[in-house]
């Protein structure tokens, strides 16, 4: 996919198209016409990602005048998911540094989860009715028993909507320049991804913030806070997958023990990320990767 997206211009923008229309069908499959956007950035300068970002943002516009829905939201939407790539992606060519990078997800993630408070001043109400679009769907899939509670889930599950979407567009984006860099080391560098992954660590100033963070959240209860925690735990997650590969590495352990640790990411998402982050912070202080190669 990479060798064919920097082909040419022609095929970059073949590419960005199709997954941009595959992602309408297969939301899940956005990651890849944003990893597309990220490494068109990443080796071609923030100025082509505009190009192919207001390409696929036309994508999307023709595909809402298709379904007779208004222009203006392809346009947000395609603004929204793919100004924040060409960011990103400009910022990891210009300092070479997923710390600062991922530093910066976590910023802005948080300042997103602030400001829309701070807009809305009823969080709930603001997402209620997209959840209730989903009801008949979920009310396929419950039993009678369950059917009279739906109201209730969707009520707690609004309430925290605002954390939970700044989480997983956080783990978006990054899951997006991971692949995206992935792709440019195939190409051009060999082997360097890895290396470069393996040497993530966010910083200690971030980790005592976040620690900071779930102490007021536990003496105060505070919503906003909880979701910047959400937020910072999504982010860490990544310096607690690094770790992990940087102990199989360094170990020279069986790749299956990667194969089971994403297996139950699957199986058990919410736990492990928990789990992994919470390594990724300690690891800040500790610095297992130096212990081990030290005992080495």
């Amino acid at each position: 996919m990479a060798s064919f997206l920097m082909a040419g211009r022609m095929q970059a923008a073949i590419f960005v198209i199709v997954s941009t229309l595959i992602s309408l069908l297969l939301p899940p499959m956005i990651v890849f016409s944003n990893a597309a956007i990220a490494l068109i950035t990443l080796r071609k300068g923030w100025q082509q990602g505009i190009i192919f970002t207001l390409l696929a943002t036309a994508t999307l516009v023709l595909i809402s005048l298709a379904v007779k829905q208004t222009a203006g939201s392809g346009v947000i939407a395609g603004l929204i998911n793919w100004l924040p790539m060409v960011l990103l992606a400009s910022i990891l060519a210009m300092t070479n540094s997923w710390n600062k990078t991922l530093l910066l997800i976590l910023a802005l993630s948080a300042a997103g989860v602030l400001l829309f408070h701070l807009i809305n001043s009823d969080a709930q109400a603001f997402w209620k009715p997209m959840l209730e679009q989903m009801k008949p769907m979920l009310q396929n899939m419950q039993t009678d028993q369950n059917v009279s509670k739906l109201d209730e889930t969707i009520n707690n599950a609004a309430s925290w909507m605002t954390g939970t979407f700044a989480a997983a567009l956080a783990i978006l984006n990054i899951l997006s320049l991971i692949i995206a860099r992935n792709w440019q080391a195939r190409l051009y560098n060999p082997g360097g991804f890895g290396e470069e992954f393996r040497q993530i660590r966010i910083g200690k100033q971030a980790s005592i913030a976040l620690m900071v963070a779930i102490v007021v959240a536990l003496l105060s209860s505070n919503q906003i806070i909880v979701e910047l925690i959400m937020v910072g735990l999504a982010v860490f997650m990544f310096q607690g997958l690094s770790l992990a590969h940087a102990v199989v590495k360094q170990r020279e352990m069986n790749g299956r023990w990667l194969i089971g640790l994403y297996i139950l990411m699957f199986l058990l998402p919410v736990q492990m990320i928990v789990l992994l982050a919470t390594f990724g912070i300690i690891d800040n202080f500790a610095d297992f990767r130096q212990k081990i190669a030290n005992k080495e």
